[in-house]
C-alpha cells in the first residue's frame, strides 16, 4: 500500500478515537455540573461559558501550533497534541467545581489540537488529484466518532458515571496517539531558517484575500452550530420526557454524524464538478432551512428526523472548507492555513456557546435554534456572494462550467 494511503487510513482511526472521545463527555456537561458539581442555577451559561473558554484560548493557540508544525513536522504536532488531550480528560475526571472544571478546559483549549493536526497531514502527505477526497475521509472520522461517542457516552454515563468515562476517553486518545507516532509516515524536511516569526507568518497568510473569506465562513458557520451546545442535550431530554435514559439523548444527538458518514462522500463528487464553494453554499442553506422547525417539534422522534436531515445537508461544509483552503493555499503554507481555520473554528465554538448559553436562559431554547438558523443563512449567502467568486479568480474556474 502507498504510504499516503496508509497513512489517510491511519488518521482516520485516530481522528474517529479522538471525536469519539470527545463527544463521549462533552455534550454531558451540563449533566455533569448539575449532577456532581452541583450547580442548580445557570447551568446553560455554565456549559456555554466552558465551551467558549477552551475555544477561546484555543483561538490564540492554534496559529502558534500550525506554524511550529509548518517547521517541525504535523506528525510532532499531533503526537504533542494527543499527548496533552489525553492527559486532560484525567484531570477533568478529577474537579470538584465548575472553577476547576473552567482550568482543564483553558488548558485543553490553548495545549490540544488533535484533529486540525491530523488535517494538516493528510493535506502536506496526500498527492493533489486525492486530496479532495482524502480529506473528506477523514473527516468522515471525525463525524463516525461522533456518532458513536455520544451513544457510548450516554451508556457510559448511567453504568459507571461521568467520571469514569472521563478516564476512559484519556486512555483511548492516549492510545490513538501512540498509533499516530508508531504506524504514520511522514517525509519532512525542515525548511531552512529565515527572517521571520509566527505573528508575521500568520498576517502573511491573510493577505491571501480567498482565504479570508473562507476563513469568515468558518467562523459563521461554527458560531452556528455551537449555539446548540449547552443547550441540546438537556432539550433532547426534555422533549423525550421524564425518566429517559442519557443513552437515547446521545443517539439523537449524534444523528447529524450519521447523516455525514453517509452523504460527505457524495458531496465531495459534487464539489469536485460544481466547485466545492457552491457546495458549501448549498449546504449551509439546507442546513438553515431544516434548523428551524427543530425549534418547533414536540418530541423526540421528529427532533431526530430534522437533525439527521439538516446533517445530510451541513456534511457539505466542514470538508468542503478543507478543500478551498488546499485550492487557494500553496502546499508547504498549510499548515499555517490549517491552524488559521481552526483558529477561525474556535473563535465561532467560543461565540456560538455564549450565545445560545445565555439566549437560552434569558428567551428560551427554541430561540437558539431560531438564530442558529439565521447564522447558517448568513454564511451561506456569504460564500456564494463573496467566496464562489474570489476562489474562481484565484483558481482560474469558470463558474458556468
Amino acid at each position: 500500500m502507498e504510504s499516503w494511503r496508509r497513512n489517510v487510513l491511519i488518521l482516520w482511526a485516530a481522528v474517529f478515537i479522538a471525536s469519539a472521545c470527545w463527544t463521549m463527555v462533552m455534550p454531558f456537561m451540563p449533566v455533569f455540573l448539575g449532577d456532581d458539581l452541583g450547580v442548580t442555577a445557570g447551568v446553560t451559561a455554565w456549559a456555554g461559558l466552558l465551551g467558549a473558554a477552551g475555544s477561546g484560548f484555543s483561538v490564540l493557540s492554534a496559529p502558534l501550533w500550525g506554524a511550529l508544525g509548518d517547521r517541525f513536522g504535523r506528525k510532532a504536532m499531533m503526537v504533542r497534541a494527543g499527548i496533552f488531550l489525553g492527559l486532560s480528560y484525567v484531570l477533568m475526571s478529577l474537579v470538584r467545581s465548575p472553577q476547576e472544571l473552567l482550568g482543564v478546559r483553558i488548558m485543553i483549549g490553548a495545549l490540544t489540537g488533535f484533529i486540525p493536526a491530523a488535517t494538516a497531514l493528510v493535506a502536506t502527505t496526500t498527492p493533489e488529484l486525492h486530496l479532495g477526497k482524502a480529506l473528506s475521509l477523514v473527516a468522515t472520522g471525525n463525524q463516525a466518532g461522533s456518532i458513536l461517542g455520544p451513544m457510548v457516552g450516554g451508556v457510559l454515563a448511567d453504568l459507571v458515571g461521568i467520571r469514569h468515562t472521563m478516564i476512559l476517553s484519556g486512555v483511548f486518545v492516549l492510545a490513538a496517539t501512540l498509533l499516530v507516532l508508531v504506524a504514520v509516515r511522514e517525509e519532512f524536511q525542515r525548511p531552512a531558517q529565515q527572517q521571520s516569526n509566527v505573528l508575521g507568518d500568520m498576517r502573511q497568510m491573510l493577505r491571501v484575500g480567498p482565504l479570508a473569506l473562507v476563513l469568515l465562513t468558518s467562523i459563521l458557520m461554527m458560531t452556528s452550530q455551537a449555539a446548540m451546545e449547552p443547550i441540546l442535550v438537556p432539550y433532547i431530554k426534555e422533549l423525550l420526557g421524564p425518566g429517559q435514559p442519557n443513552w437515547m439523548a446521545g443517539v439523537i444527538y449524534s444523528l447529524p454524524g450519521v447523516a455525514f458518514v453517509i452523504a460527505a462522500p457524495w458531496w465531495a463528487t459534487l464539489g469536485g464538478r460544481w466547485g466545492y464553494a457552491t457546495t458549501v453554499s448549498v449546504g449551509l442553506l439546507g442546513g438553515a432551512l431544516l434548523t428551524v422547525p427543530q425549534a418547533l417539534v414536540g418530541g423526540g422522534m421528529a427532533m431526530g428526523f430534522f437533525r439527521l436531515t439538516a446533517g445530510l445537508a451541513l456534511a457539505s461544509v466542514s470538508p468542503g472548507i478543507s478543500a478551498l483552503i488546499t485550492e487557494v493555499v500553496a502546499r508547504e503554507q498549510r499548515g499555517k492555513a490549517f491552524g488559521l481555520n481552526q483558529s477561525a473554528f474556535n473563535l465561532g465554538a467560543m461565540l456560538g456557546p455564549l450565545l445560545g448559553g445565555f439566549l437560552g436562559d434569558l428567551v428560551g431554547i427554541r430561540w437558539v435554534f431560531v438564530l442558529t438558523a439565521v447564522l447558517l443563512m448568513v454564511s451561506a449567502a456569504w460564500c456564494w456572494t463573496f467566496v464562489r467568486v474570489q476562489v474562481q479568480q484565484r483558481t482560474g474556474t469558470d463558474l458556468s462550467a
